[in-house]
């Protein structure tokens, strides 16, 4: 209830055989820099034993992490999660500064290695869903066009790319946008756009008042027979099957076996001259 980490829920959550990781969220591209709000109306007799609400009391999240207010402690959470959990941990960030990035990675191999994270999720400042401040989504945080590119180049740089994997997202949704990141120096791609369209979101912008037509983000029964789950799967199926096969297809047409061989040398960047040149 204090929004201090809870040793003993974290046992409890990493006994489930399903959790595979434990992610530390700093901020996301739909608002960097701020904490949410899930709605008393949201928050279910299931979801308040979860979050440890009470029946129809707002769940507040904050904009940061009580235990954190150095990279030091991050690190020192970082590990202790993973230690506590026997599971990886990835740190999930929107990048607002080469420095901040440059003083994380310096501080890894100033530690040692086995201090850093083993994930670091960079999401897009172009992200973002309708119940988060229009002047968070415009304006602030790093597109993941030039975040990805100089996350890569630092971490490469340190020495850390086997130890540190990178997750790209931010509105990778199309098999072009995908094999860019992958080809820039992602290890995988994560979307949650491209699921909730696959799913027929229609971007109501009604997240946050429990009244989305499409039953998606909604608990209430009225909209949530709009979801028919028994259809959608389907849906949702297409779109992961199609994704894989255009990804292998563009890999293919440049000259490698599979995806994760993309590289650089693969991408060309058009000039305003009108010329490309290559990314690398």
């Amino acid at each position: 209830m204090d929004g201090k980490l809870s040793d003993d829920k974290l046992r409890e959550v990493a006994a489930h055989e399903t959790v595979r990781m434990f992610k530390l969220k700093l901020a996301q591209g739909a608002k960097p820099g701020k904490g949410g709000i899930l709605p008393g109306e949201k928050v279910t007799e299931e979801i308040a034993k979860i979050r440890g609400l009470n029946v129809g009391q707002d769940g507040i999240s904050p904009n940061r992490h009580a235990e954190v207010n150095s990279w030091d402690k991050l690190l020192d959470l970082s590990g202790h999660i993973r230690k506590l959990t026997g599971k990886p941990v990835r740190i999930k960030t929107v990048v607002g500064a080469a420095s901040a990035v440059q003083d994380l990675f310096d501080n890894i191999v100033k530690r040692g290695v086995e201090t850093a994270p083993d994930f670091i999720t960079i999401d897009g400042g172009e992200g973002g869903k309708g119940a988060a401040p229009m002047p968070l989504i415009d304006l602030v945080g790093m597109s993941v066009r030039k975040a990805l590119p100089l996350v890569a180049n630092i971490r490469d740089k340190a020495g850390l790319s086997s130890r540190v994997r990178l997750i790209a997202r931010g509105k990778l949704v199309n098999p072009a946008d995908i094999a860019w990141a992958l080809a820039v120096g992602t290890d995988f791609v994560t979307s949650a756009r491209g699921f909730m369209f696959s799913l027929g979101c229609i971007q109501a912008l009604k997240y946050n008042k429990n009244t989305c037509p499409t039953g998606i983000t909604t608990h209430d029964p009225r909209f949530q027979k709009g979801l028919v789950v028994s259809e959608k799967y389907k849906r949702v199926a297409r779109y992961v099957t199609d994704i894989i096969h255009k990804v292998e297809v563009i890999a293919h047409s440049v000259g490698v076996n599979e995806p994760r061989l993309l590289r650089r040398r693969n991408v060309r960047l058009m000039q305003d001259n009108g010329r490309s040149v290559p990314m690398n």
